[in-house]
């Protein structure tokens, strides 16, 4: 019979665990980790890659933006703000329309958006598929293929500007419910939402105080999306939108073709300008979404 002495191991003193004993080698060595520092070099490198070829462009425009003569070279003719100064007054007008026409589509994201995901999130019927596959299908199809669609069989809503709010709608809806269907249909947020209706609750109220706190970083982040999508949207707006009210990817599209390089830098600075703070805020929202749930055990 073996004693309590026996059981423990030679040296530590410790009992042998069963995971601990399942590692261990016969000669008694642990076998050695592979060290994951190749995969994070790996992801460092092609992340650094990444950004290279995103901010070298955006660094490349706003220094032809702030030269007098990019013809010369970068900053050829010395550097000035006379672009600058002269794109915001002739872009200003349009990325004021593009902002309101992406905030208008926020809203419909949210009303339409959210009540469709916490049904695809949570509802037993068999349509629950098949609305799906409607609801993405303006993502497999080409962006002038739906303008033109849309144009074609409705042609008499082009003129007042409903037919360019669908169209947008119909771009960054599947973004919409890609970001909120997932945390709707969380068992967490379910339970919390049983035990407030429970104690009493109105579906108003278990809405208010339970869903949508749970959900703050998953809205934030289909808001701010729908918002930047919409205002970027490129092809809707060139093909639907009337040319006497032109949109800002418009506007930097008619710049590039017709006006000078160093104005038309200029306003693309101004336009990642105001999509940067968007971006930013994207990136926070993710960042509370993975420090709210903590690490899992």
């Amino acid at each position: 019979m073996s004693t309590p002495q026996q059981t423990h191991s030679g040296r530590s003193g410790r009992p042998d665990l069963p995971g601990r004993a399942a590692a261990a080698t016969p000669g008694g060595r642990r076998p050695a980790r592979i060290p994951g520092t190749a995969t994070g070099a790996v992801t460092r490198i092609a992340v650094a890659l990444c950004l290279v070829f995103i901010l070298f462009p955006v660094l490349i425009s706003f220094i032809v933006a702030t030269s007098m003569n990019s013809a010369q070279g970068l900053w050829g003719g010395g550097a000035t703000g006379q672009w600058l100064v002269q794109a915001w007054e002739q872009i200003n007008p349009t990325l004021g329309r593009s902002a309101t026409v992406a905030l208008g589509v926020v809203a419909a994201n949210l009303a339409l958006g959210g009540p469709l995901a916490m049904w695809l999130a949570r509802s037993g019927s068999p349509l629950t598929r098949a609305v799906s596959f409607l609801a993405t299908l303006p993502l497999a199809v080409p962006g002038i293929a739906l303008s033109i669609g849309l144009i074609t069989v409705y042609p008499e809503l082009r003129p007042s500007g409903v037919l360019l709010f669908a169209g947008h709608v119909l771009f960054t809806l599947p973004f919409t419910l890609a970001a909120l269907a997932p945390v709707f249909g969380e068992r967490d947020l379910r339970d919390c939402e049983d035990v407030a209706f429970s104690l009493g609750a109105p579906a108003w109220r278990v809405l208010a105080t339970v869903t949508v706190p749970v959900s703050a970083a998953a809205l934030i982040q289909a808001v701010i999306t729908a918002f930047a999508l919409s205002f970027g949207e490129f092809n809707i707006s060139f093909f639907i939108n009337p040319p006497a009210a032109p949109m800002a990817p418009f506007a930097l599209f008619d710049a590039y073709s017709t006006q000078r390089l160093e104005l038309a830098s200029a306003k693309t600075a101004l336009f990642i300008l105001c999509i940067v703070p968007v971006l930013l805020i994207v990136v926070l929202s993710q960042r509370i979404t993975r420090s709210t749930k903590g690490p899992k055990a």
